[in-house]
């Protein structure tokens, strides 16, 4: 029974992968063809907002394909043990502007956007010991006491260079 439990849930865990990878993967390929002369568009059931937000992209294709190229990008690295949790983390980055933008602007595409980010909140569940453990790892002081002192002065010394940096810039 228990045999049939892991491979129930590793069977979920990859068709999940796939899906958002896969998914990721033509998005980005699709990014310069989706905004290719979309002010020319008469589509009289798109909200204002969302004609706005697509005249946007489509008015130069630069941003739509930096957005697609970490689209794929994101999409890759899920397939692979060792770049999953960066790939997530990109991929949240990517798909919270998208909930936002979709939600501001009334796309109808907010529902995608907001099913793919709860697929890659699944994968960071089914990973989270590995996230844990990079986190640790990430957050971990060899001296506590000695790297706390550096660390306040390190943020009292970016405090000052910001206070001179709006006075100057």
């Amino acid at each position: 029974m228990e045999n049939i439990k892991e491979n129930l849930k590793y069977i979920i865990y990859w068709t999940i992968i796939f899906i958002v990878s896969i998914s990721m993967i033509i998005y980005g390929i699709a990014k310069p063809f989706q905004f290719a002369n979309f002010t020319s568009s008469t589509n009289i059931n798109l909200s204002q907002g969302h004609k706005l937000m697509w005249s946007f992209y489509s008015y130069s294709l630069t941003y739509p394909i930096i957005i697609g190229v970490f689209e794929i990008i994101g999409g890759i690295t899920l397939l692979f043990y060792r770049t999953r949790i960066l790939g997530c983390i990109l991929l949240t980055v990517i798909l919270s502007n998208v909930i936002i933008q979709d939600f501001v602007y009334e796309v109808t595409a907010l529902n995608s956007a907001i099913f793919y980010q709860v697929l890659v909140l699944i994968i960071i569940f089914f990973d989270f010991k590995k996230l844990k453990n990079i986190l640790v790892e990430l957050l971990k002081f060899q001296n506590k006491k000695k790297n706390l002192i550096l660390l306040i002065i390190a943020l009292c010394i970016a405090l000052i260079i910001k206070y001179f940096e709006t006075k100057i810039l």
